[in-house]
C-alpha cells in the first residue's frame, strides 16, 4: 500500500467501503494519514435484505459474504487500526445514514471529505423487461443516497471551512449501454447532481467532483449478486483486458488513486467536474486500432 500525508488530519466518510472501489479508497485514504468512517451492508444485513425489501430489489445486493471475511467491515477495521470506524448501514435508510454522518462529528470532531461511492446495479436486463422494485432500488441507493449525503455533508464541511465531495459515476452515465436503462440513468443523475452541488457549494470553498470508472475488476463484476455463481477473478480480468484501448483491466486502485486526488488540496481549483478513469473507451471513436487479442 502506498503512504504519505496527502490528507494528514482530515477525516472522511466513505459509503460502500467493504469492497471493490470503496475498500481500495479507505485503505488508501488512511495510508495517506486521513481518520475514516466507512459504511455498507454488513454480512447479516445482506443475508435478511429480501425480507425487508423484497427479493427482486434484494438481488441487486451481496448475499453470500461471510462473517469475519475479507469484505466483513468490521473485520476491515480491526485489520486497519484506530483511524478507522465502520457503522453497517444501509444507505437508503436516512437515519442510519445521518447516524454514519453524527460519528463523524463525535469521533474526529467534524468531516472535511465525503466519497459518496456505494452503489448497486448494471445488468438489470432492457428497459422493457426491468422489473419495477429494481429499478426504484437502484435510483434510490445511487442517486438519492447521494443527494442525501450532499445535504449532510454541506454543514459539516462549510463548519471547516469548505471540503471535497467525490462521488463515484459511471461510463454507464456518458454512453448508451443496452441493458443498464435503470444503473445509466441514475449515475448520469450523479453527474448533474455533482455540478449543482459544485456551484452551490463554491462561495464555502466546497467541491464536488465525480469519477466514471470503466471496467473494473471488483465484486460487481466477479462476483455480481445477479447471478447464482460468479464468473471468477481471472475470467473477469481477462475479458475486461480486451475491453477498451489500454489492454489491460481497471482495478480498484486505480480508481481509488483519482479519488484521492480529488478529495485533496492537491485539486484545489477542481470542481464540477467528471473523471473517466476507462482505459480510453469514452475517447475511442472505434476500435480498430486496438492490438489484436490473442487468447490462450
Amino acid at each position: 500500500m502506498i503512504g504519505g500525508t496527502r490528507l494528514q488530519g482530515k477525516s472522511a466518510i466513505v459509503t460502500g467501503g467493504a469492497s471493490g472501489i470503496g475498500l481500495a479508497t479507505v485503505e488508501r485514504f488512511v495510508a495517506e494519514g486521513a481518520q475514516v468512517i466507512f459504511c455498507d451492508l454488513n454480512p447479516i444485513q445482506g443475508a435478511v435484505l429480501g425480507s425487508q425489501i423484497g427479493t427482486v430489489a434484494a438481488r441487486l445486493h451481496h448475499r453470500r459474504r461471510p462473517a469475519g471475511g475479507p469484505n466483513d467491515g468490521y473485520a476491515i477495521a480491526e485489520r486497519l487500526g484506530d483511524a478507522v470506524h465502520f457503522m453497517a448501514c444501509d444507505i437508503t435508510d436516512a437515519t442510519s445514514l445521518a447516524a454514519v454522518f453524527t460519528a463523524a462529528r463525535d469521533r474526529f470532531g467534524g468531516l472535511d471529505i465525503l466519497v459518496n461511492n456505494a452503489g448497486v446495479g448494471g445488468g438489470e436486463i432492457s428497459i422493457e423487461d426491468c422489473a419495477e422494485p429494481l429499478f426504484d432500488r437502484t435510483i434510490a441507493v445511487n442517486l438519492k443516497a447521494v443527494w442525501q449525503g450532499m445535504k449532510l455533508a454541506f454543514p459539516m464541511l462549510r463548519e471547516r471551512g469548505g471540503g471535497s465531495i467525490v462521488t463515484t459515476s459511471s461510463i454507464s452515465a456518458l454512453l448508451g449501454m443496452p441493458g443498464q436503462g435503470a444503473y445509466g440513468a441514475s449515475k448520469a443523475g450523479v453527474l448533474q447532481l455533482t455540478r449543482v452541488a459544485a456551484m452551490e457549494g463554491a462561495r464555502d470553498m466546497i467541491r464536488a467532483n465525480a469519477v466514471c470508472p470503466g471496467g473494473v475488476v471488483t465484486p460487481i463484476i466477479y462476483d455480481s449478486p445477479l447471478m447464482e455463481d460468479g464468473f471468477g477473478i481471472e475470467a473477469v480480468e481477462k475479458g475486461l483486458a480486451g475491453s477498451q484501448p489500454l489492454p489491460i483491466a481497471g482495478r480498484p486502485d486505480d480508481i481509488a488513486a483519482a479519488i484521492l486526488f480529488l478529495a485533496s488540496d492537491e485539486s484545489r481549483f477542481v470542481t464540477g467536474q467528471s473523471i473517466s478513469v476507462d482505459g480510453g473507451l469514452t475517447a475511442e471513436f472505434d476500435s480498430k486500432h486496438r492490438k489484436p487479442r490473442i487468447d490462450a
